[in-house]
């Protein structure tokens, strides 16, 4: 009788010290879910209140583009040199690097754009503009926010 009381006494113990670990494990992996989604949240409502405009596009040379780009959104953009450019005629864009002082390249003149602002975006290209043909520009930002122009060279 003795054991039988020890022996439930220690099953007890192992199933409480059982329930703990488990209770445990839950809540870790809920904590890990809930900051993975509010990690989640705030990208997508930082996305949602992204909003930019190409304002006008047009080339200053046959081998030089100026693009400028209005932040219309509620926040402000930051890092805009992290951003990608894609430059090209239409349905043949190719990604054009930032600043590497080697043709084709891009560079910006700030690297904060607040509401309201507007930044000049200048493209250094290898090789001349055809005046026949329609070229198109999509700036994706780090965020993931993209916009993109289409302009005929003048």
């Amino acid at each position: 009788m003795a054991s039988e009381v020890v022996s439930e006494a220690i099953m007890l113990i192992v199933s409480i010290t059982l329930i703990g670990v488990l209770v445990g494990v839950v809540f870790s992996v809920v904590s890990s879910i809930s900051t993975s989604m509010a990690s989640y949240a705030t990208l997508q409502s930082q996305k949602l209140l992204t909003d930019l405009q190409i304002d006008y596009a047009t080339n200053t040379s046959p081998t030089t583009v100026v693009v400028y780009l209005q932040n219309i959104g509620e926040v402000t953009v930051f890092n805009l040199q992290n951003s990608v450019l894609y430059f090209g005629p239409q349905g043949n864009m190719q990604q054009i690097g930032y600043n590497t002082g080697t043709p084709p390249y891009w560079t910006i003149s700030t690297n904060v754009l607040n509401p309201g602002s507007v930044a000049k975006i200048t493209i250094y290209l290898s090789s001349p503009l055809t005046s026949t043909q329609y070229y198109t520009i999509e700036f994706v930002t780090s965020n993931g926010y993209s916009v993109s122009y289409t302009f005929g060279v003048s």
